[in-house]
């Protein structure tokens, strides 16, 4: 199966893959701004908030996947795991997850799509996930929306979820559509049986 590349992927991204024995990333589509490609969102005292890696478009619009790098002229790094650490200090398993995910944040790292494999073959191990993950050859054109390049670049999901116990669960509803990080930090192990299909 073919997917986008994700930073911290979503949890219906995590449902999709878990589904999975071997996916491909796809690093020859054009860059689409505004995506889970550079971006994740996770939930501080305020709601749902936005964690953006600020890129290049070397070609603009047209740039694929594979030349899009990452900018580091601000120290969004450092906003990242402060926005991180402010959400998920109190979470039961921020304790066990947080330095790790901290050197995924701060690894040296150029590509936009190289940075994202590290944190996600990081992710799969912590989600006793055994899938294997390549780099696509080449651009293959999406057959309609149900591809998941396409359709898990949606707001909204599809994927039904389960709620689960949530930081700040006493001053807010559910949210659901949240990155993984949310989900392991709240459910810990627990986490890879949320997501694999019943």
């Amino acid at each position: 199966m073919i997917y986008s590349t994700n930073y911290f992927g979503s949890i219906p991204y995590f449902q999709s893959i878990a589904q999975c024995n071997a996916i491909v990333i796809d690093i020859h589509e054009h860059y689409k701004k505004q995506t889970w490609r550079n971006r994740t969102q996770i939930l501080e005292s305020n709601g749902p908030m936005y964690l953006s890696v600020p890129v290049m478009r070397p070609n603009g619009s047209k740039t694929p996947v594979e030349n899009i790098r990452i900018t580091y002229d601000i120290d969004w790094r450092k906003d990242h795991w402060k926005a991180l650490q402010s959400s998920y200090k109190h979470a039961p398993y921020f304790f066990y997850y947080g330095e790790q995910i901290k050197e995924l944040i701060y690894q040296e790292e150029n590509s936009l799509h190289v940075f994202n494999l590290k944190i996600l073959k990081q992710l799969l191990t912590w989600l006793d996930l055994e899938i294997d993950v390549s780099f696509s050859k080449e651009y293959i054109i999406p057959e309609g929306t149900a591809d998941f390049r396409i359709a898990l670049d949606k707001k909204q999901f599809d994927l039904p979820q389960e709620k689960y116990i949530q930081v700040f669960s006493d001053k807010y509803p559910f949210s659901p559509n949240l990155s993984i990080i949310d989900l392991l930090m709240n459910e810990g192990p627990l986490a890879r049986n949320y997501i694999l299909p019943r």
